[in-house]
């Protein structure tokens, strides 16, 4: 019975260490931009969006857009963030799973010109 709860134990600090260290490993709105679209033409976005990216590049640029959501908005209203980044994440989803058409929504949903 002791043997169960220092078990326990030891998996819910283990787990709320890992908690801490993704929390603390926040992107700033700058890192994503730059390991997102950094590249132009080469960039991450354009390399998922085209189909042309792997499912673990379309899974770090789902990474990286949910590290983007979790910051403030630089300019304009907080809602206005939000909706935003919340396509952006629908979009980028749709990409992980596949969806067909779903590059070129999340590269009309990423068009940084739009904010």
């Amino acid at each position: 019975m002791r043997k169960g709860f220092v078990a326990l134990g030891a998996a819910v600090a283990l787990l709320a260490l890992v908690s801490l260290a993704h929390a603390v490993e926040k992107k700033s709105i700058k890192e994503v931009m730059k390991a997102a679209h950094g590249g132009g033409a080469n960039s991450l976005l354009a390399k998922v969006a085209s189909g042309k990216g792997s499912k673990e590049d379309a899974e770090k640029l789902l990474a990286l857009y949910e590290d983007l959501a979790k910051n403030e908005a630089p300019r304009g209203s907080a809602e206005a963030w939000k909706a935003k980044n919340d396509e952006i994440l629908k979009q980028a989803k749709a990409v992980v799973n596949g969806e067909a058409g779903a590059g070129a929504k999340l590269r009309a949903a990423a068009n940084c010109m739009k904010c």
